[in-house]
């Protein structure tokens, strides 16, 4: 019998913990997806932080550690980290800069306030800093240049990154963290007991969906201008694909945000992999 073949550290580290990602990754060039699972298992290590951290200030350290250790690669100094080496690399080859980098850890500043967003426009930035900023610098390892192809990466990141916040809230409820529109909650009659209690409201379901029709906007917004993502590019834009596929099932779920139909739906790979064959999204 033949032994499956051993993943090198971060393809193995985002297939565990980022399996949408590294799903979409496979459809990449085979030269560039080691490229793509170095930068996503960078993500999930500073995305992971809020989670790790008993204490907020554990997470400040912890976040400090890897802006030190980005300021360490400016100046040229790798430290010795699974991640950090092979990112080394790319920074060292120009695809990645340590900048646009230190911006992911940045954005994970606003995990460690504990804080609901205020309105959209907040959520809307969060998410922007973190999917939408992650999506960008996945394309340009995958040769997108110019600001219509990032601008089309990011809508992406952006579409993909709504639905994941709708699919974490039982994840989040469970750390009474709230990641949903303050103001919509209210004018919906939603209270954070509603989410951190788990409970099955008609006021919730009718929030939720007004959250979906959002979700499959930001959707039709990023397949508008898909054009403009080159070919060697479209990895990043298979996102959308898997998002719209779990609105369906949320659809399916009657827009109840603590059904495991919706938040422990596996991706739509059968999708994925046609739209991934015949490059699209």
């Amino acid at each position: 019998m033949t032994d499956t073949p051993k993943l090198p550290y971060c393809a193995d580290y985002v297939r565990r913990h980022d399996r949408d990602r590294f799903l979409c990754s496979l459809f990449a060039s085979p030269h560039r997806r080691d490229d793509l699972f170095t930068l996503y298992a960078f993500n999930q290590e500073v995305s992971k932080t809020r989670e790790m951290v008993s204490e907020v200030m554990l997470g400040h350290i912890r976040l400090q550690w890897w802006h030190d250790a980005l300021s360490d690669l400016a100046e040229g100094t790798v430290r010795k980290h699974e991640v950090i080496e092979p990112l080394a690399e790319l920074v060292k080859a120009g695809a990645l800069t340590v900048e646009d980098l230190g911006k992911l850890v940045s954005a994970r500043e606003f995990d460690l306030e504990d804080r609901q967003p205020e309105n959209q426009a907040e959520l809307d930035t969060y998410i922007d800093q973190t999917s939408g900023h992650l999506a960008v610098l996945a394309a340009r390892l995958l040769g997108a240049k110019g600001d219509d192809a990032e601008h089309a990466a990011r809508l992406a990141g952006h579409a993909y990154g709504l639905v994941g916040i709708m699919r974490a809230i039982v994840f989040h409820g469970r750390a009474k963290r709230l990641y949903l529109p303050k103001d919509q909650m209210e004018q919906c009659n939603v209270t954070q007991g509603d989410i951190f209690e788990f409970r099955k409201k008609d006021e919730v379901k009718t929030f939720m969906r007004a959250l979906a029709d959002l979700a499959h906007q930001r959707i039709k917004n990023a397949r508008s201008i898909r054009k403009a993502l080159p070919k060697s590019a479209h990895a990043v834009g298979l996102q959308v694909v898997l998002a719209n596929g779990y609105l369906s099932k949320f659809a399916k779920a009657g827009y109840d945000p603590f059904s495991a139909e919706f938040g422990l739906a596996r991706p739509a790979s059968l999708r994925l992999t046609l739209n991934g064959i015949f490059k699209r999204y």
